[in-house]
């Protein structure tokens, strides 16, 4: 370069802070633009997957079906008063499992004896206190982050009466339109207990209903429903609630035995596999308004439910509803009146389902 030459001023070009801040504030509008649609897309897969573990859920119970002619009961329990017996405390998703690909789950457990017990009892579960810890995907709800198992009568594991991880669910069979007493509580441990009349669900304690029995119409009638994760706690005005014993294979009590006619939301019983249309559903949490008895979700606006027919609903929280209870009478209201929620929960009240 010619020494006489004038050197020419190099330029050093970068943003401003003015820039700087407008391009960052552009950005966070986009952001804050984009995330709720980012989420929703995620949530609809989501709605999406669940919607799909019920059809199989309708899928393999059906199958159940076509096998032995009935559907599976919803508990079992022929001795009451928490008396350890040989092959009680069983539930309906512990019946259907071969129907989901879990043949090999299924053929480990031994249903001769309770849910909880142990090949020998000690710091690593076995047996079936072993087995009642694998969370399956076909009852998770994706939307429902859930610790995927809790434990039940932790105290009593080494006695085989209880576990310290037990899978959990979020699909519960439908008991009928009235909750409170999913069996009779006889004074006689020898008297198998015979359910109430108020029983007409799909899912029951001790019995088996078949297609034949679904008089209402198999389109008309719930058979599995949603429940979400509902951690204990305690509401505004100081009571307990809960919807956490939420369980797939069974349950027992401390004694080692099941107890059917335990409803409460911090102890087991059929509720801990079937549920009742008589609360609305996705309840506020109130212990008065029983979260441990009814159906709910996560998902905004109601929740997902299996038909008889295999067909899978999208049911409103604003669904026609009256909470009505139950009368034995005479006269007994079995079939009516009550509200188009609840009649979905009967298989044989006789009332018309209208559109919902």
């Amino acid at each position: 370069m010619n020494r006489f030459e004038p050197r020419r001023r190099r330029s050093h070009y970068g943003f401003t802070l003015i820039e700087l801040l407008v391009v960052i504030a552009i950005i966070t509008v986009l952001i804050a633009l984009l995330l709720p649609a980012v989420q929703q897309a995620r949530e609809a897969a989501r709605r999406t997957q669940c919607r799909n573990n019920l059809k199989q859920l309708g899928l393999a119970l059906h199958n159940y079906h076509d096998v032995n002619n009935v559907f599976p009961m919803g508990f079992s329990d022929s001795v009451m008063g928490n008396t350890e017996i040989l092959g009680d405390g069983w539930a309906w998703g512990a019946a259907v499992l071969p129907f989901l690909d879990q043949v090999n789950l299924y053929n480990q457990f031994n249903f001769n004896t309770n849910p909880y017990n142990c090949v020998t009892c000690g710091a690593v579960p076995t047996g079936n206190q072993a087995l009642v810890a694998t969370p399956l995907a076909a009852f998770r709800c994706p939307t429902d982050v859930n610790p995927g198992v809790i434990s039940n009568n932790p105290g009593s594991a080494a006695a085989g009466k209880g576990t310290n991880a037990v899978a959990l669910s979020n699909y519960m069979g439908c008991g009928g339109p009235f909750d409170g007493s999913p069996c009779v509580a006889s004074a006689s441990n020898a008297t198998v207990p015979v359910p109430e009349a108020r029983n007409i669900g799909l899912f029951r304690t001790n019995t088996s209903v078949s297609f034949r029995d679904i008089y209402d119409g198999t389109s008309n009638v719930f058979a599995v429903g949603e429940v979400r994760y509902i951690p204990n706690g305690t509401d505004s005005t100081g009571a307990a609630y809960g919807s956490s014993r939420q369980f797939i294979y069974g349950n027992v009590t401390t004694g080692g035995g099941p107890l059917c006619s335990n409803n409460g939301y911090n102890n087991n019983g059929f509720h801990l596999h079937g549920r009742w249309t008589r609360e609305k559903i996705n309840v506020p949490l109130l212990a008065a308004l029983n979260p441990d008895r009814s159906f709910h979700s996560l998902h905004v606006g109601g929740a997902h439910f299996l038909m008889a027919d295999g067909a899978v609903r999208f049911v409103s929280e604003n669904i026609d509803h009256t909470n009505t209870n139950y009368v034995a009478g005479p006269p007994s209201n079995l079939n009516g009146p009550y509200g188009t929620y609840q009649r979905l929960g009967a298989i044989n009240d006789g009332q018309v389902v209208s559109d919902f």
